[in-house]
């Protein structure tokens, strides 16, 4: 495998060897270059791409990453170069170079928003943050240390709160199968909490709780047992549940919630012993 990227290494540096091969124009024949290559000669075309690659190479080079390759970095910059041909206006006054600059950066730089992130931020997004990142450079040369969020913000001429709207665009996302700690086997998802699931411990305490309850019950009279019962499985708030009761066991409502007030003060006895008071209070 070394072997194989070594190999491929040298064989890309011969290759931009080979493209850098080429003579710089003067500034006429760039003009008289680009007047043929707009009338639509494919031989002033190539001419001009393979005299300005330099540039290009140049241009890919400050924007290299582990993301994109270079090889890919370099072809979206002719991409931009070969546009320049197409727009440049030669009785300007400018050098060609100096125009093709502007479109090689402009096709490089959204290059690499496209293919370097998960989610492909606007074309405006990431302009933005090329000159946030610009002026932060060059207050770092200035001041000798990193500068704040209120420095870049005025340097630049826009709010704080766009400046930071704009940063939070620019952060990468991370994947949930990324491997973490000495284990291959563990990954970051695996690592987070599941908030839909039960949590184990309160399952336990509360079906051990459970099953004290009804322990308890089996303690109270069938009376207090059926009362305690029906309130626990109609619990809504209101005192409703006493009116039905008092119909179907044929007495008074006073009376069910006196047996009601009776049965409970023997499960919280009960209870206490246990330490299961919380439940009932």
């Amino acid at each position: 495998m070394q072997r194989d990227a070594s190999a491929h290494d040298s064989g890309f540096s011969s290759y931009l060897s080979r493209l850098t091969q080429a003579p710089l124009l003067t500034a006429e024949e760039e003009k008289e270059l680009t007047v043929a290559a707009q009338a639509g000669s494919a031989d002033a075309k190539e001419r001009l791409v393979e005299s300005n690659i330099r540039l290009v190479i140049n241009i890919a080079r400050s924007y290299h990453s582990r993301a994109i390759p270079l090889e890919d970095l370099i072809q979206e910059g002719v991409i931009g170069l070969i546009t320049a041909i197409h727009r440049f206006d030669p009785t300007k006054g400018f050098r060609f170079s100096t125009y093709a600059t502007h479109w090689i950066k402009q096709s490089i730089g959204r290059a690499v928003d496209c293919k370097a992130k998960a989610i492909r931020l606007p074309a405006h997004i990431s302009q933005a943050l090329r000159r946030i990142e610009k002026a932060k450079s060059e207050l770092m040369l200035r001041t000798g240390s990193d500068p704040t969020s209120e420095q870049i913000a005025r340097e630049l001429g826009m709010s704080i709160r766009k400046l930071n709207s704009l940063m939070q665009a620019s952060q990468e996302l991370v994947s949930l199968d990324i491997r973490v700690g000495d284990s291959d086997s563990t990954t970051l998802g695996s690592m987070l909490p599941d908030l839909s699931a039960h949590n184990p411990e309160s399952e336990i305490m509360h079906s051990e709780v459970i099953e004290e309850l009804q322990e308890f019950l089996l303690l109270l009279s069938d009376r207090e047992r059926r009362i305690v019962t029906y309130r626990l499985r109609n619990d809504d708030g209101t005192t409703k549940f006493r009116d039905d009761l008092s119909e179907e066991l044929k007495i008074t409502r006073e009376r069910v919630r006196q047996i009601e007030i009776q049965a409970i003060k023997k499960l919280r006895q009960l209870a206490s012993r246990r330490k299961v008071k919380e439940y009932l209070s």
